[in-house]
């Protein structure tokens, strides 16, 4: 919706290096054709490019955060204004496997808050278009699409089935749910916690005009949402989980519903 807020992306910035003689590259140069730049870079030069790509994360985050970034594999169900920019910044933050998941195409009123949606794109599937997207970010980031919606039904199923192959790869399984309906949120929020899987829900902010106000925390503790509110309930009564804070009147679902599985 418009003024939706989006994901806090960070973009490790390239330091500029000022001399005063003639500069010389620190790295080879990129220059092989296409069909090299997609394989394993560090194969086709002799260099490990995944460490050279995220070094602003090992800085920012610490020595251990990249292989703990790159043995993780993420679960995005829902890729649109919300789903799109987090896929976005996690290829950015060299996480090693995505599960990319959301059954809908691309179109033109798509364009002022989904990272994917250009004049080139409209009618294309959205998990395929991320899965071009990352491809050409991270080369060494294994992606997966899953073109379906996912339902309260099945929910369970999905994420059993992504449990498995992290297990066998021996990652890290997270869930990213950044879809719209509040029974299928409270239904991947059960079968993640179910699993021991990290797990973000992500609430509506359509209409709304002011990122500053974004916060982060615990379900129980979310107020001004009124899509998270329904998913809390949702909980509460099936679930048996603990109340919430109360939220006051005027609350609504915050723009977010009827834009479809994608997150609007």
């Amino acid at each position: 919706e418009p003024g939706m807020a989006r994901c806090w992306l960070f973009l490790p910035a390239a330091a500029a290096l000022l001399t005063t003689t003639t500069p010389r590259l620190r790295f080879p140069r990129l220059s092989a054709p296409r069909a090299i730049v997609k394989n394993t870079a560090s194969d086709a030069f002799g260099e490990d490019f995944y460490a050279l790509r995220f070094d602003g994360v090992r800085r920012l985050y610490g020595e251990a955060a990249p292989e703990r970034l790159r043995s993780s594999r993420v679960v995005v169900v829902g890729l649109g204004g919300v789903g799109s920019w987090a896929v976005e910044a996690l290829a950015r933050s060299g996480v090693g496997a995505l599960v990319l998941v959301d059954l809908d195409e691309l179109c033109i009123s798509n364009t002022n808050r989904q990272i994917h949606a250009l004049a080139s794109t409209v009618g294309r599937s959205k998990a395929r278009e991320l899965e071009r997207r990352v491809a050409e970010i991270n080369p060494d980031c294994a992606v997966s699409v899953r073109e379906q919606w996912v339902l309260a039904g099945d929910a369970s199923s999905l994420l059993a089935e992504e449990a498995a192959v992290a297990a066998e790869r021996g990652e890290t399984l997270a869930l990213l749910d950044a879809v719209d309906g509040y029974r299928e949120k409270a239904a991947m929020a059960v079968a993640a916690i179910e699993l021991g899987l990290h797990v973000v829900l992500c609430g509506a902010a359509g209409g709304r005009s002011d990122p500053t106000l974004v916060r982060v925390a615990d379900l129980v503790d979310v107020a001004e949402d009124g899509l998270l509110r329904s998913v809390r309930r949702e909980l509460r009564k099936k679930h048996a989980f603990p109340p919430g804070a109360p939220q006051r009147k005027g609350g609504g679902q915050g723009g977010g519903q009827g834009g479809g599985q994608g997150g609007g």
